[in-house]
């Protein structure tokens, strides 16, 4: 087992955020992106119906659902993001990150507020237009950030495995 005297960029700050080599920041995001992707396309689906209540009402849900993970991914990835060296391209990717995605959950709050909230009954009358822009516009800064996300994991190797643990992985067996 791995355990290194101090967290650092590849090593958990506490067991919470994953163990070494396995952190869960990259598995709870896929909550809210697949629950606000899957929101916008019912709102699409919703705008083309005549009686698009139960799409209305389906993508309300998909955005709680969302909303709830971003909060359970963001607390993770902020552990992740402590571990960090300051002063280094990888903080400044992390924090831009960050700001994205905070501000991705700002926008779908905003197009949830503007459904009606959590208990609209208003599903019927279908979804505003500005709640959908607002939706596709979140879905779009959402995408900036896991292409920063990536850059974190893939470029810079935060909470990634050591070389010497990857070269293990890619030995031929005997």
């Amino acid at each position: 087992m791995h355990s290194p005297p101090r967290p650092t960029a590849k090593y958990p700050l506490t067991r919470i955020a994953g163990p070494y080599g396995h952190p869960f920041h990259p598995i709870a995001v896929i909550i809210p992106i697949g629950a606000w992707v899957s929101s916008v396309v019912f709102d699409l689906i919703a705008i083309t119906q005549s009686s698009p209540g139960a799409f209305v009402m389906g993508a309300r849900i998909l955005i709680i659902i969302g909303l709830i993970g971003a909060v359970v991914a963001a607390v993770l990835g902020f552990l992740d993001w402590l571990t960090i060296p300051r002063g280094t391209p990888a903080r400044a990717t992390g924090t831009t990150h960050m700001i994205l995605n905070l501000i991705a959950m700002g926008v779908f709050l905003a197009s949830l507020l503007l459904r009606g909230g959590i208990f609209s009954d208003s599903d019927a009358e279908g979804v505003s237009t500005f709640a959908v822009i607002l939706s596709v516009s979140g879905l779009a800064i959402l995408s900036l950030s896991g292409w920063l996300g990536g850059k974190l994991a893939h470029t810079f190797g935060v909470r990634v495995a050591d070389e010497q643990t990857q070269r293990e992985g890619l030995e031929p067996l005997p």
